[in-house]
């Protein structure tokens, strides 16, 4: 939030000041979102390798109680780093969406053939 008094200053800053100062603002914004990109690469391939083992386990790609948790431990990290809590929840939520929808595509049928399925069609019990 910016207050009245950096207001003026600002305002009372050279334009050319001012415009290099905007460059720098937006030269680190990209180096950020290189780095956010990069971090978000990495979780995509622990989304794809939960995908490779949930079938297995006979876990569903969509765990609410899992979903909660991821939640409650990035609320925690956002205020804590000073981040909107609104900014948080919504970019969480939405790349908690697309990591089950992601995860849904890649275990396709074995989605549907988790442990305790084939456990029971072993026992006949399905």
């Amino acid at each position: 939030m910016t207050t009245p008094s950096a207001e003026k200053d600002i305002a009372e800053r050279p334009q050319q000041a001012l415009q290099d100062e905007m460059s720098d603002v937006r030269r680190l914004i990209d180096e950020l979102d290189e780095e956010l990109v990069a971090l978000l690469a990495k979780r995509q391939q622990q989304i794809e390798r939960a995908a490779r083992i949930k079938p297995a386990l006979g876990i569903p790609a969509n765990v609410p109680e899992r979903v909660d948790e991821v939640l409650a431990h990035v609320l925690g990290a956002a205020r804590r780093e000073g981040l909107s809590v609104e900014v948080a929840m919504t970019l969480w939520r939405a790349l908690i969406d697309w990591s089950i929808q992601h995860e849904e595509r890649l275990m396709g049928a074995r989605a549907l053939k988790g442990v305790s399925q084939e456990s029971a069609e072993r026992d006949g019990s399905l």
